[in-house]
């Protein structure tokens, strides 16, 4: 596998902006029957796949942090100026264009993915080969699409349902499907995939491969976006209780660690590794995230944490140490300090900082550094939240206090820092275990706990979404702070993205805009 890593991204690095032409809809490809007749064949296809999240240049992570914390109270879009991608400032302030760069790659970058999932998933049952790797394969697509068209459906609303390889000229003729088809094919994906193989059973090229818990984490925050809080209690009971695949890093900066990448606590995680150098198979998600001002860091400055989320923790809280960067902060190895000068809140975004240590001998634009997308603390508060909502706020608390146990038993002190501008003071009366079973200041608790321990990782919008609280808490953030972000925000149309103009043109009009866009 690593070998096709590598000629897949090379090959993607040429392609990633010429799929399609200008009259072709960005949700779809032409397929070649004369491939995928083997199953070497669908394993590179399906390298391809997992690659859509990774295209230098165009990766996934980038939007999901643009979108899933700068439209939100917990980051700023930050860089050099207000017009420095104004298409974020747009998306930041609630005044979206139909012809946003940012909305168009997202759909583009995750109607890629479903596409070659449906291509591994249309022709792998016809493959010569080994039929359990095969259908292995086969589940992994599925797995991916179900990933796929929930970002898609959960940030755009009904969109076209494409199940099967078809030619640009028929994929221009499908409409929009309603939400709740979409949320059906979803639902369907990663009940299928929950027959993959655990976390542990992968190992050496296939340890970030897709896995049953994955399939069954996306199935969950299917059935919480929905508030189908027994179903989802059910999918999550299986991952915590009867699974059992995953357990929390004994330190919440332990997550942050080279030593730790794809650890017992990441259910999925974009690898980065850089097996030729001379081979684009980095991120460059890091260096638009960190400071302008340092030397070995001189980033875009963007993906600021902002003042309200710092406000959040409890100033004792050491998981403060690793969601923010500060001024004089220093890393093993530098030289200088970090200066946050041009922050507009004097934070930088400490879980995509990689110190200069970490990528001697690298380009700073291609770094060998995975992307932790979701993690097992992630889940345990998903179903802490799912069992309040089911009436169990006893059960609850077992789960939400696992985490929070963590947390206090973290190092304040960070070891990868050997100068540190603030060390929460803990006390053995840190982040106390929660003890109410009241289901309203519960649901309040757990909400902010989410907030805290998942900051920065580009999740806190589709929680304020599924929790129906998007605008108020926007509308708020604009009256505290006096300040444009969220004063724009319109209940009837905020909620979701518009519909790429260039896609509805290309359709001559088959899809429909969103409502107020």
């Amino acid at each position: 596998m690593k070998k096709i890593l590598i000629l897949l991204s090379a090959l993607l690095i040429g392609t990633s902006f010429n799929s399609c032409s200008l009259d072709e809809p960005n949700y779809g490809e032409t397929t070649s029957d004369n491939f995928y007749q083997t199953e070497s064949e669908i394993k590179e296809t399906l390298t391809g796949t997992y690659l859509q999240l990774r295209q230098t240049w165009n990766e996934y992570a980038l939007d999901h942090y643009f979108l899933g914390d700068c439209t939100t109270d917990d980051a700023l879009k930050g860089g050099s100026s207000e017009g420095d991608k104004s298409e974020i400032q747009e998306l930041s302030n609630f005044i979206v264009s139909t012809t946003n760069s940012e909305v168009l790659r997202r759909w583009s970058i995750l109607y890629d993915l479903v596409n070659r999932c449906n291509d591994v998933i249309y022709h792998a049952p016809n493959a010569t080969g080994d039929k359990t790797l095969l259908t292995r394969y086969t589940n992994e697509a599925k797995a991916l699409r179900g990933f796929g068209y929930y970002c898609l459906v959960t940030t755009f609303g009904a969109v076209p349902l494409v199940t099967v390889p078809m030619k640009p000229a028929d994929l221009l003729k499908v409409p929009r499907t309603s939400v709740d088809n979409v949320y059906s094919q979803i639902i369907s994906d990663l009940t299928a995939a929950e027959d993959l193989p655990a976390k542990n059973a992968y190992s050496g090229d296939d340890a970030y491969r897709v896995t049953r818990g994955f399939a069954k984490t996306i199935l969950a925050k299917t059935y919480m976006f929905r508030g189908e809080y027994a179903k989802a209690e059910m999918v999550l009971k299986e991952i915590v209780e009867v699974d059992k695949d995953y357990s929390l890093l004994s330190d919440y900066g332990m997550n942050w660690r080279p030593a730790y990448e794809n650890s017992s606590e990441s259910v999925f995680e974009i690898p980065n590794k850089m097996y030729d150098k001379d081979v684009a198979t980095g991120t460059n998600v890091p260096h638009y995230f960190t400071s302008r001002n340092v030397s070995g860091y001189q980033g875009y400055g963007f993906h600021v944490p902002s003042q309200d989320l710092y406000n959040a923790f409890d100033k004792d809280d050491p998981r403060i140490t690793y969601v923010f960067t500060q001024t004089g902060d220093r890393y093993v190895g530098d030289t200088e300090c970090q200066d946050n000068s041009q922050s507009p809140t004097g934070f930088h975004d400490y879980k995509m900082t990689v110190p200069t240590v970490e990528k001697a001998g690298y380009d700073v634009w291609m770094i060998p550094y995975n992307i932790r997308m979701i993690r097992y603390s992630d889940v345990l508060l998903l179903y802490a939240e799912a069992l309040n909502e089911d009436g169990n706020p006893t059960t609850a608390l077992i789960y939400l206090n696992e985490v929070r146990r963590r947390a206090r038993n973290t190092a304040p002190l960070d070891p990868r820092r050997d100068k540190q501008a603030y060390v929460p003071a803990t006390t053995a009366n840190t982040l106390p275990d929660i003890t109410t079973t009241d289901k309203l200041a519960l649901r309040e608790i757990i909400w902010h706990e989410r907030r805290c321990e998942l900051g920065m990782e580009g999740w806190r919008r589709d929680d304020l979404m599924r929790q129906k609280r998007f605008g108020t808490v926007m509308k708020a953030y604009a009256q505290k702070y006096s300040t444009t972000k969220g004063a724009n925000f319109d209940d009837n149309r905020d909620y979701l993205l518009p519909i790429p103009q260039t896609e509805i043109d290309k359709s001559n009009n088959v899809l429909k805009q969103n409502t107020g866009y």
